[in-house]
């Protein structure tokens, strides 16, 4: 059945070698009390090795990633979007720039992939991942604009039509 469905196993071990905390793999195995060489066969799936789902959220917090659970929600049809209550006005204007970029390179990214007219497994992937982080971005953007209006005006929430 594993063969049928992407691997999270292969998500935190690139995570893990590649920590946007800039941890090193060797820290990351020692904070998360696990021997480094046990940790690397076991994200790297080794036979006899298999990584236990409880160091899922260590895992991500020593990396400083959410990249599982966007992995998680794009396999599952959804997004992640981390709630961030302390939004400030100021962080509005990153995160439409971001969103603005994230669906500028998928808007790229699919133009050159469907430009034959073909649509193999590689280029679904590679549509489907940047179409999820495009889609996260604007979703993030509108949960920032929420929480600015909420700390700015209470809890009164914007009625559809603007009324």
């Amino acid at each position: 059945m594993s063969a049928e469905f992407p691997s999270l196993t292969a998500v935190l071990h690139e995570l893990v070698k590649h920590a946007p905390s800039e941890l090193t793999a060797r820290t990351i195995a020692e904070l998360a009390g696990k021997d480094y060489n046990t940790l690397m066969s076991e994200l790297s799936r080794q036979p006899g090795h298999k990584l236990g789902a409880d160091l899922l959220l260590p895992l991500m917090e020593l990396t400083g990633s959410d990249a599982p659970l966007n992995f998680l929600a794009r396999e599952r049809g959804g997004v992640f979007v981390p709630i961030r209550p302390d939004a400030t006005a100021a962080d509005l204007g990153p995160a439409i720039l971001n969103s603005v970029k994230e669906f500028g390179d998928y808007a790229a990214e699919a133009a050159r992939d469907i430009a034959d007219g073909e649509i193999p497994a590689d280029q679904l992937q590679r549509i489907l991942k940047e179409g999820h982080e495009a889609a996260t971005a604007i979703v993030t953007f509108l949960e920032l604009v929420r929480v600015v209006h909420q700390r700015q005006y209470g809890s009164r929430r914007a009625s559809p039509g603007g009324q």
